[in-house]
Order: C-alpha cells, then structure tokens, then sequence
C-alpha cells in the first residue's frame, strides 16, 4: 500500500469522532424538518432534495480542499471524474466562486 493511502486512513481514524458527529447532525436536522411539517406530507421528491442539498456543499469543500482538480476530487469521493462533471453541472456548483473562499483546514 501507498504511503499516502496509508497516512489517509490514518486521518480517517482520527476524525471518526467528526464523521459521528456528521451523522448525528444530520439526524437532528431531519427531525427539525419532520417536526416543522406539522402533519404535513412531505414533497413527493424529498430523497432528491434532501441528497442534493448534502452533495453540493460535499462536492464544493472537496473541490475547494483539492483547489479545483477535479481528478483528485473524482479520486477522494470514489466517484469516476465524468461523473463528478455531471454533478457540477446539475447541482450549479460555481467552481470558480468556491476557489475565492479558503480552505479550512485542522
């Protein structure tokens, strides 16, 4: 195995805690959303909408981590690089607009 898979895993294991705290969150926000329906039936397409509002900003902090290349952002979300051109293409993401903000990094 590759020096840089190997130190990759090791950051996964160390952010485990983060990727926990990902899932909690996101189970807190989908109970608020329940809740604010008030009885309401959902939209009809609500597996869309919910999968698209948590794969734009994915694919936007992994472009800007990888500033821009698409290649290693295909690589790191697993996805074949012409897919992720869809993706941008149909999720409107701005790669341009995304480069002018800083990566975040811990």
């Amino acid at each position: 195995m590759s020096e840089q898979y190997n130190n990759t895993t090791m950051l996964l294991k160390k952010k485990k805690e983060s990727l926990v705290g990902l899932a909690q969150t996101s189970n807190e926000c989908l109970e608020r959303y329940f809740d604010d329906l008030g009885g309401m039936t959902p939209p009809p397409d609500l597996y869309d909408k919910i999968m698209s509002q948590v794969e734009k900003p994915l694919l936007e902090n992994v472009l800007r981590y990888v500033r821009g290349n698409q290649v290693r952002a295909a690589a790191i979300l697993g996805i074949n690089r012409n897919t992720l051109r869809k993706k941008i293409a149909y999720l409107n993401v701005d790669i341009d607009l995304i480069m002018e903000r800083k990566v975040i990094r811990r």
